[in-house]
């Protein structure tokens, strides 16, 4: 396995486990379906830059 390929899938296994962390009762009861896409990206971008107001602008 290349050292790219070990990268790449360290990382969606890192996306994946924020993705479970988020996918919460309290969070699944709340939003909207379509509230909640954006949310859990939102949370998934929080979880890998550490900053809550990331923008890709």
């Amino acid at each position: 396995m290349s050292t790219l390929q070990e990268h790449t899938n360290g990382l969606k296994r890192l996306v994946e486990k924020c993705r479970n962390e988020f996918r919460r009762a309290e969070n699944t009861d709340y939003y909207s379906k379509e509230d909640f896409r954006e949310a859990e990206k939102k949370y998934v971008r929080f979880c890998l830059t550490g900053d809550p107001f990331y923008s890709d602008q």
